[in-house]
This record gives structure tokens, C-alpha cells and sequence, in this order.
């Protein structure tokens, strides 16, 4: 993943269905073509998936993880062809009401080759274990989710175990979740001053595509001013991808190896004083 500072926008969600390439290639034009750089291709995983698959097989975790959970869209091909001009990552969307088969997808080895990981809460237990506890990057409250509450005390602590929460405009030009969406952006600004906060598209098609302006300019309707709702769809993003690459990396050791050329530099600075 190519973690330098982006000169343009952020859209890291656009839905993958079953059309055919050119589609695919028609949204990331007109993409790009509005000012994004840096594109994430969604693949939405449901935990049903689980379900249906200890029906089939039973006494084969592995196998049965490496089944549920799918390759992600080989990007190396868009990102050539696109190259100069976006950025292509992967990203996986859970939608689970049970914090267990969270578990279950954690020791699931497809899971890091997705740059992002985001889950969407269907229970209020759920959202509490992604607010306190899940190893995720972003959080997206849909609106059939309505069930669920969002507290001051769980926004807040998500926020400092560096969790994102995301807004998708898709939303938004839908008449029936338009309410909800509206509702929880504006939770989030009273709760704490909608810090974290990211606005995605949610588009599964190029006439979804808006331009990063109308975006901005709408932000008013979801509480935020003109300076956050342009660190929504740019510097916010930036940021949660470098919180991503922590996760799929890990833990590391790394090595400082002293050249003597820098040895130099540090003899004659040295001298000088």
C-alpha cells in the first residue's frame, strides 16, 4: 500500500456486485475524473455465511474459514492501468450481530490481505464489542440497523482505540435511510464533535459518483463544517489507512544500520561546533 500523503480525495467504498469489468473501470474513470486519487474496491461479507457453511462441512475450520471468507479483488491489473492516476485498495465489510464470529475471522490468514476492515453492527452487543474491543478499522452503522443506540461513553472510546466511524452519502440519496444517517451524523458531532469521522459513497455505479465539492457542501446537512467535512474525505482517510497498515502488519523488529558516510556527516558536524 502506498502510504504517502494523497493530492486528492478519498473514496473508500465502492461496492463490488456482478458487473462486468467495464462497469468497474467506468466508475474508477469518472472517479478520477472528479478529483479522487485513492479508491477502495468493498467486498461485503454477512455472518449468514457462517451458517451456511457448517451445514455443508463440519471438522474442517481451516477449510471452512478459507471458504467463507473470499479472496479479495486482484487490484495489481486496475492498478496498472490506472497508474499515475488512483490509488486501488481492497477492503472487506462484515455485517454481524455475534462478537464470536468475529473471533472466528480473526484467525482467518485472507483476512490481512484486505487494506481495510470494516464492520457493520446489527446488534447493540455487537457495536459495544466494536467499540471496546475488536481489532477492525472502521465502523458503519447502516440505517435497517436502528435497533442499535451509540452512546457519548462508546463513540468516545472507539475513538481512542483509533477506530473510525463512517458516513456513506449513498445513504443519504436513498429516501429511506436518509432519516437515520442524518440522525447518527449528527450523534457524532454531538458527542464529540464528529472526530474520526469519514464519508464514504457506498456506490455499486457510477451514477452514485458525486463530486468532492457537492460533498463538502452537504456536510452541513450532517453537522459537520466545511473544514471537517473536507477532513472527511482527506485527511481522516489518510490517516485510518495508516491505522490499517498497523494492523495488518503487526508487530515488528527493524534494524538501523549505521553507514560510513553517515558517520562522516557526524564527524564533520562535529568538528563544526
Amino acid at each position: 500500500m502506498d502510504l504517502k500523503p494523497s493530492n486528492g480525495f478519498f473514496d473508500l467504498c465502492i461496492n463490488i456486485s456482478n458487473e462486468n469489468e467495464e462497469c468497474l473501470k467506468d466508475t474508477l474513470l469518472r472517479l478520477y475524473q472528479m478529483g479522487y486519487r485513492t479508491v477502495a474496491l468493498n467486498q461485503t461479507l454477512h455472518e449468514s455465511a457462517f451458517d451456511n457453511d457448517k451445514k455443508k462441512k463440519k471438522g474442517t475450520e481451516n477449510k471452512t474459514l478459507a471458504n467463507i471468507v473470499p479472496d479479495p479483488i486482484d487490484v495489481r491489473q486496475l492498478n496498472e492501468e490506472f497508474k499515475g492516476k488512483l490509488c486501488i485498495l481492497n477492503r472487506i465489510t462484515f455485517i454481524c450481530s455475534d462478537p464470536a464470529k468475529t473471533h472466528t475471522l480473526a484467525h482467518c490468514a485472507t483476512m490481512k490481505k484486505y487494506h481495510l476492515y470494516a464492520i457493520v453492527p446489527t446488534k447493540q452487543n455487537m457495536l459495544e464489542f466494536a467499540c471496546s474491543q475488536l481489532n477492525a478499522d472502521l465502523i458503519t452503522i447502516r440505517s435497517p440497523a436502528s435497533g442499535i443506540k451509540m452512546s457519548r461513553k462508546l463513540y468516545r472510546q472507539a475513538v481512542g482505540r483509533g477506530m473510525w466511524f463512517e458516513i456513506q452519502y449513498a445513504d443519504l440519496l436513498n429516501q429511506k435511510t436518509r432519516v437515520t444517517t442524518i440522525y447518527y451524523s449528527h450523534l457524532f458531532y454531538m458527542y464529540y464533535k464528529s472526530r474520526n469521522v469519514i464519508i464514504s459513497s457506498g456506490a455499486t455505479n457510477a451514477n452514485l459518483i458525486r463530486s468532492p465539492y457537492d460533498i463538502i457542501s452537504l456536510g452541513t446537512l450532517l453537522g459537520l463544517s466545511e473544514e471537517k467535512s473536507k477532513a472527511a474525505i482527506l485527511n481522516q482517510c489518510q490517516y485510518l489507512l495508516l491505522k490499517a497498515e498497523r494492523r495488518v502488519c503487526g508487530r515488528g523488529v527493524f534494524t538501523v544500520q549505521v553507514t560510513e558516510e553517515s558517520m562522516e556527516e557526524d564527524t564533520s558536524e562535529e568538528e563544526c561546533l
